[in-house]
């Protein structure tokens, strides 16, 4: 018989509106496990599914939110956590016939890709608790709390780096990262953790977040923060913003012969450059040679990007600078600031979140989905 759960969600119609709801979810196999959410995080990724700028024809609600950690609740104490893996391919569905990304490997790739917490009727985080499959989940109980959510985009940021064959740990030339969002922090955080003697900048047009970037940063020497009116030549660029004028940015920022990281889409993927669509290379990881530049593409995880990625997170507490803000409860009005202020808004911190009202005061606001105080690890 299959599971009835009454729970509270976040359902997110683009470019329409964003509000929680009371619904009914039903399991989709009698195998199916409860999970009771922790704590999650909006990503980049849920505001431009609400912006239409991702998946710009799907224009059907979902719950929304893929960074997220919780904990089954058939199972027996000492609790045991778990992060939801949003990527729902041939192989995370446990299909018999696998297209050919899934068979080489490359299941980030995947032919019939679902995404869970983007797409309607795949397991989200904005909610109570969710109905899923066990493949769809991965053990984190020995990672911090606050550093599990942290998982997936840190496992896409090592996947790039590693694809893109270059040794951070003997590279001390600079280092370009283009845009200064929770992707750009985590590029900068993840090459800081593997070589400090290499020069990072991150490069952010918004002079708000420039501020905010500086106290994240704090205490790092080899980290600067700098706005777009930049003219240095780097070896290595990251692409670490979804826009055209990112992508322009890491492009006119990279030496002759120098590597650019294709980390994030497009806003506009049609986006010609020259004879070749950006958009294409990112999300089929090719390497293309133009104007005597290497761009090389980077697209989501694999099991060994995941893993890799939960082994870092281990001993990794600068992630932790990375969060400027918590919220007790999804639908709490109140945000509190790493500074001890408690600020409070006539709509709940989630909504605006989705919004992008945070952008330039905030880096990354994490949410106590069942927690109303803080958790005891």
């Amino acid at each position: 018989m299959n599971k009835k759960i009454k729970i509270k969600a976040l359902l997110i119609t683009p470019k329409d509106k964003v509000f929680f709801k009371n619904i009914d979810l039903s399991s989709k196999k009698d195998s199916d496990v409860i999970v009771k959410w922790h704590i999650s995080s909006v990503c980049n990724s849920e505001r431009r599914r609400y912006n239409l700028t991702k998946s710009k024809d799907d224009k059907e609600s979902f719950i929304g939110g893929h960074e997220v950690i919780g904990s089954i609740i058939e199972e027996n104490y000492p609790r045991r956590t778990y992060a939801l893996l949003p990527h729902s391919n041939c192989l995370t569905r446990n299909e018999n016939n696998l297209c050919i990304s899934c068979e080489n490997g490359n299941e980030n790739l995947c032919l019939s890709m679902r995404h869970a917490g983007l797409d309607n009727g795949e397991p989200s985080g904005f909610s109570d608790m969710m109905s899923l499959t066990r493949s769809q989940l991965l053990e984190v109980s020995e990672l911090d709390l606050h550093l599990a959510p942290f998982l997936e985009p840190l496992s896409c940021v090592i996947r790039s780096w590693r694809i893109s064959k270059i040794n951070i740990s003997s590279l001390i030339n600079n280092i370009g990262i283009i845009g200064g969002g929770p992707i750009g922090c985590l590029h900068a955080f993840y090459v800081n953790k593997i070589n400090n003697k290499t020069k990072i900048t991150i490069v952010e047009s918004n002079a708000s977040r420039v501020n905010v970037l500086k106290e994240v940063f704090k205490g790092h020497d080899n980290v600067v923060i700098k706005d777009n009116s930049i003219d240095e030549k780097f070896d290595v660029t990251v692409m670490a913003a979804s826009s055209s004028s990112a992508f322009n940015e890491s492009i006119r920022l990279l030496k002759p012969k120098g590597k650019c990281i294709l980390f994030s889409g497009f806003n506009t993927t049609t986006y010609k450059e020259d004879n070749y669509l950006p958009e294409i290379i990112h999300r089929n990881e090719f390497t293309h040679f133009a104007n005597n530049k290497i761009l090389i593409g980077s697209s989501g995880y694999t099991e060994k990007d995941l893993l890799l990625s939960k082994s870092a997170l281990l001993d990794f507490e600068d992630c932790k600078n990375i969060v400027t803000g918590k919220v007790y409860g999804l639908d709490s009005n109140e945000i509190h600031k790493n500074n001890g202020v408690i600020e409070k808004y006539d709509e709940p911190i989630l909504v605006k979140d989705i919004k992008g009202d945070f952008y330039e005061s905030h880096i990354k606001i994490q949410y106590f989905n069942n927690l109303y105080e803080k958790p005891l690890n």
